[in-house]
């Protein structure tokens, strides 16, 4: 794998050895920055247009469970942080909101009563002053003047960090997604295992009671009779595990759908189980990459942290504020509207900084310390999705060999369970060897489960790892 090049770049414009303005490229993900296998169109795993129209952001329906999906459904309208993730969107389109506000100018209404008297011995001769008092009605304005682009490119960084916001919902309603959808496939685990464990318990007390009988009757030894219960109750120590594991799923299934134990337990309908069902693909492998928010997130937070460089180089250049006033006063109110009454004044100013001791270049060259180390950030997220994807793929594909070889086991070690009962029965060997292909038969079982869960939980991976289904 190559390693990435660096993915932005930027040019920095200088005249007169001040920094005017700034630019960065954009650069797509490339043959430099992925690898070769990234570049090239797949079609092994194809779908139907009619799948391609299907809404693919809800890529869990891929799994063809009534179950997950009410589960889904619930989380996505209940969660808590995801409900919090929607409010922050909000919070920054009312910042935008604010930024444009500096468009428009301050307008400013007042109006009063003064009255007043001076002292009359402050100077000589000593005189008498009498009181006096006015009225005043006026209106004041300020308004800056958005000649240098200061404002608008405040906006164009409030309008990224909207966009920032939208994409950490994505992201998190991705995550959380995913996290429902194994802790379903979790809870499936524990059910089924935990009925795997019953039936096994049940037939072996079957033959424990056999076996009781026969001792009775002075056919076997008191240890057959040790070792049947033995295995017995190693199965039976299985169940209470399995039912606190089941039930502390459903409480983490609650929490991230934000309701009961009950409301979860009211949702799981039927019995069911995820089929193993792999994303269809078709394009480049790169272009789905390109549709996890983590990494979209990555892109626009570099082009927030130019925009902030666009906002600093403006303290370069001036900025220019008209502010105006009028109004009226007089002794006596009926003469505030008199045509001598009138007041006002109109005072443009241009204000220019030459010199703050550097400060402004010291900031200027700590945001592009902090776009390099943003770059840095999106080509390790980059490798990250990359690497993700990999291995979703590989787990997925070992998971299926794994189940292969789990049936041929399964089927064995059955079998050998059967013979060995039938010979147990016939008195050619000891219950040592029924005992063994009990345990074996119940572990392989087991485990055949919870390969299959693993294999379930591999193919959410690689849904999470590619931002979902994939969008035509």
């Amino acid at each position: 794998m190559k390693s990435p090049k660096v993915l932005y770049t930027y040019l920095m414009f200088a005249t007169s050895g001040v920094v005017t303005s700034a630019a960065y490229a954009q650069s797509p993900l490339t043959a430099d920055s992925l690898p070769a296998s990234y570049q090239e169109y797949h079609d092994e795993l194809k779908v139907t247009e009619a799948e391609k129209a299907d809404d693919c952001s809800e890529w869990w329906r891929d799994f063809g469970d009534a179950n997950l999906n009410s589960l889904e459904e619930l989380a996505i309208k209940n969660n808590y942080n995801l409900k919090a993730a929607l409010k922050r969107i909000d919070a920054s389109r009312e910042m935008l909101r604010g930024v444009y506000a500096g468009y428009s100018p301050v307008i400013n209404l007042q109006a009063g009563y003064e009255y007043s008297k001076d002292s009359g011995r402050e100077s000589k001769p000593y005189t008498s002053i009498s009181p006096s008092s006015f009225f005043n009605v006026g209106a004041s304005m300020s308004w800056e003047i958005d000649v240098f682009g200061r404002i608008r490119e405040k906006a164009k960084s409030s309008k990224i960090n909207i966009d920032i916001s939208k994409l950490d919902y994505d992201s998190f309603i991705l995550s959380l997604t995913a996290e429902v959808a194994n802790d379903y496939g979790a809870l499936c685990l524990y059910y089924q295992q935990l009925k795997v464990a019953k039936a096994h318990l049940k037939s072996q007390i079957e033959l424990l009671d056999m076996i009781k009988s026969r001792y009775e009757a002075g056919l076997v030894s008191k240890l057959d009779v040790a070792q049947a219960e033995n295995t017995v109750n190693s199965t039976r120590l299985r169940i209470p595990v399995l039912e606190a594991q089941q039930e502390t799923m459903k409480n983490a299934l609650a929490l991230l759908c934000g309701s009961t134990p009950e409301e979860v337990v009211s949702l799981l309908t039927a019995e069911s189980q995820p089929t193993l069902q792999m994303p269809g693909m078709i394009g480049k492998p790169a272009d789905l990459l390109r549709q996890r928010p983590d990494l979209l997130k990555a892109e626009r937070q570099i082009d927030a942290i130019a925009a902030n460089l666009g906002i600093a180089k403006k303290d370069y250049l001036p900025s220019l504020t008209l502010d105006a006033s009028i109004g009226t006063s007089a002794h006596n109110i009926g003469d505030l509207f008199g045509k001598q009454s009138l007041n006002y004044s109109v005072t443009p100013t241009l204000t220019w900084t030459l010199f703050e001791g550097l400060a402004r270049r010291s900031n200027i060259a700590e945001i592009r310390a902090e776009m390099e180390a943003e770059i840095e950030t999106y080509n390790n997220t980059v490798l990250t999705a990359i690497n993700e994807v990999d291995n979703a793929i590989i787990n997925y594909n070992k998971a299926i060999e794994e189940l292969s070889l789990y049936d041929q086991v399964l089927a064995t070690s059955r079998e050998m369970l059967i013979l060995s009962i039938e010979r147990y029965k016939l008195g050619l060997v000891a219950f040592s060897d029924v005992a063994t292909a009990q345990t074996t038969y119940l572990t392989y079982q087991t485990s055949l489960l919870t390969a299959r869960n693993g294999c379930y939980n591999s193919i959410v991976s690689l849904y999470k790892a590619i931002g979902g289904g994939y969008k035509q």
